[in-house]
């Protein structure tokens, strides 16, 4: 505890018990931190809202060992389809996403919760429902926070740290007095969750362009749909949305061969784009809907809150353990807000070809896709673009690069991951014994992992070069940092005056997806980023950017 911090009920209250809050809560429990999490909500929604998990989402969770069960619970989806006119003018394969999710996993929201609910229960941590958030002040030392509890009770909750997870309508964002920036689209759009008798395929989704808008098909089980529809700037002054109104839109798009019924839910809904000016007021944070809301085109916005809960919690462990420096905290703000400015421009692009009206921009917009998308690099681009496979921190202040000499040119022409990247996957590696690991086996747990390579076509003399970095970062910072020597196929098990852990890297897929052909080094922070990367590896710079992030 810090000299001007006072004591407190509980090192982290939460607000808000969705998505993100219960990744939130699981990832600080897992990683040590005590916590309360409350909602309003006597029970989880069941309404199915956000659908689609994404692969870096799945990514995450196969990190904190939960990826198979929502795997086993959706209905994966291996691409996405366009129709105009009657024709199929555009396709997109995920199936060579590079990673182990190459598909869209559809999962409604509530069945995404129940699944986060339990993780966090099987931590040992229960949401306190029906507990509302009433008001809260904050200083340097602490937050206090007024909590409504059921049958009229209140209570006073002090704590080191606050973050809302509060939504769309975040009081907590309110009480921050921050401005929640943006704008509401003209557009009305219909929504629902429908059964659909049609010879749609159930492991894509579906698209259909017309002059009246664009209308989506998501599977979300054996002929249930989820349909979301331009319905035109006027459609809700016409009431509430019923099935008829929903078949008639269909109808207009798809002709008679779709036909609905046996609807959970249906509603009209407009589309906000608004992003929080900043995602942080001293011990008070924003994660989530409370910080950034936008058009679902893509369905990026229960991932991106997701990985907003992924990104901060783990500083948050390392900030109340005493182990980083300030400008780790600080990073959180600066990095997510920057992800979710991309997600709320890359949506609006979205939306607003989604809804033209000129038949000539249609046409225009019609063969641009089909143009596109028979392109190599659109193809590889786009399914990983919203796989969130690209989202990238390169401008943290907290990631950092140095090349040397004629390293410089060799970092800059071999097309490696850079710093702040998400850490490449790959497979055929044995450790300690261990035979046929993937890489992300080893990235578990809530430590920094340093990788020294020693090059694909090293030698036995190589390897050597790389012992007294290792042995002089361990000497200061095993208490954060995981060391790895990383030798190619066919080397010894074991390195002279090394005492650590060595990677042998059987198939060589290691170094190539590091592009390591000589001695580099690479951190990969505990949220699976590249921290720090150098050409080729050396002690002192390694050890001045470690000396930035740890205490």
């Amino acid at each position: 505890m810090s000299e001007n911090q006072a004591a407190t009920d509980v090192p982290v209250l939460i607000i808000g018990a969705g998505p993100t809050g219960l990744m939130m809560a699981s990832e600080l429990t897992r990683l040590g931190v005590r916590c309360r999490i409350i909602d309003k909500t006597a029970e989880i929604s069941p309404l199915s809202r956000a659908l689609a998990i994404h692969a870096r989402t799945l990514e995450i969770f196969e990190n904190i060992g939960i990826a198979d069960q929502f795997v086993s619970a959706g209905v994966k989806a291996h691409g996405a389809s366009f129709y105009a006119s009657g024709k199929r003018i555009a396709h997109l394969s995920f199936d060579n996403i590079e990673s182990r999710y190459n598909f869209a996993l559809m999962l409604p929201q509530d069945e995404t919760e129940s699944l986060l609910a339990r993780h966090l229960e099987n931590l040992g941590v229960k949401v306190e429902r029906s507990t509302e958030l009433a008001g809260l002040t904050h200083d340097a030392g602490r937050v206090t926070a007024t909590l409504r509890l059921p049958v009229g009770r209140s209570e006073q909750c002090t704590c080191e740290y606050l973050i809302g997870c509060d939504g769309a309508h975040s009081l907590v964002r309110s009480s921050l007095n921050l401005p929640f920036e943006g704008l509401e689209y003209e557009e009305t759009f219909a929504l629902a969750d429908v059964m659909v008798n049609s010879s749609l395929p159930d492991d894509e989704l579906s698209g259909f362009a017309s002059e009246k808008g664009l209308l989506f098909f998501f599977p979300i089980t054996h002929g249930r749909y989820r349909l979301i529809a331009d319905a035109g700037p006027a459609a809700a002054a016409h009431g509430d949305l019923t099935l008829a109104d929903l078949q008639a839109i269909v109808d207009e798009h798809c002709g008679n061969d779709v036909r609905l019924h046996d609807p959970n839910w249906m509603t009209y809904f407009r589309i906000h784009r608004r992003q929080a000016a900043s995602y942080r007021v001293g011990r008070v944070f924003l994660a989530g809907d409370a910080a950034h809301i936008h058009s679902p085109a893509g369905g990026q916005g229960m991932n991106t809150g997701l990985q907003d809960a992924y990104n901060l919690a783990w500083k948050l462990a390392l900030t109340i353990k005493g182990a980083v420096q300030p400008a780790v905290l600080d990073s959180y703000s600066a990095e997510r807000h920057a992800v979710g400015r991309r997600v709320l421009k890359s949506t609006d692009a979205m939306t607003r070809v989604m809804v033209l009206r000129n038949p000539v921009a249609i046409g225009i917009r019609n063969r641009l896709a089909a143009f596109l998308s028979s392109t190599e690099m659109f193809r590889s681009l786009m399914p990983r673009t919203m796989a969130e496979l690209t989202v990238n921190y390169r401008g943290s202040a907290i990631v950092a690069e140095h090349h040397e000499g004629i390293f410089s040119s060799l970092a800059a022409f071999s097309g490696g991951p850079r710093a702040g990247d998400r850490a490449p996957d790959a497979d055929g590696l044995a450790i300690g014994g261990r035979q046929a690991l993937r890489f992300f086996d080893l990235l578990r747990g809530g430590d920094h992992k340093l990788l020294l390579f020693a090059g694909a076509n090293a030698d036995q003399s190589e390897f050597a070069n790389l012992v007294p970095i290792a042995n002089q970062i361990t000497a200061k910072f095993s208490r954060n940092v995981m060391t790895y020597l990383v030798l190619p196929a066919n080397s010894p098990a074991t390195v002279p005056g090394w005492d650590g852990q060595v990677i042998l890297d059987r198939g060589g897929a290691l170094h190539r997806s590091y592009h390591a052909v000589t001695s580099c080094a690479y951190v990969i922070r505990p949220d699976g980023y590249i921290g720090y990367h150098s050409f080729p590896a050396s002690t002192m710079h390694l050890a001045e950017y470690l000396s930035r992030i740890f205490v």
